[in-house]
């Protein structure tokens, strides 16, 4: 999981595929999609920041 955060656009794309099937529209699944990875994304790298901190 830690690599799929690396790199949000991977994840985005894996994302999309099941919330295509969700939503029944592509762009409104690419754009939750892209939403949801950066956001963990963003949650991972002030983990790693705030660990690195308390070292």
């Amino acid at each position: 999981m830690k690599q799929l955060v690396r790199k949000p656009l991977l994840l985005a794309f894996l994302l999309s595929i099941p919330l295509w099937i969700v939503f029944d529209n592509y762009l409104v699944a690419g754009m939750a999609a892209l939403l949801a990875a950066f956001l963990a994304a963003m949650c991972h790298a002030l983990y790693v920041l705030g660990k690195k901190k308390r070292q």
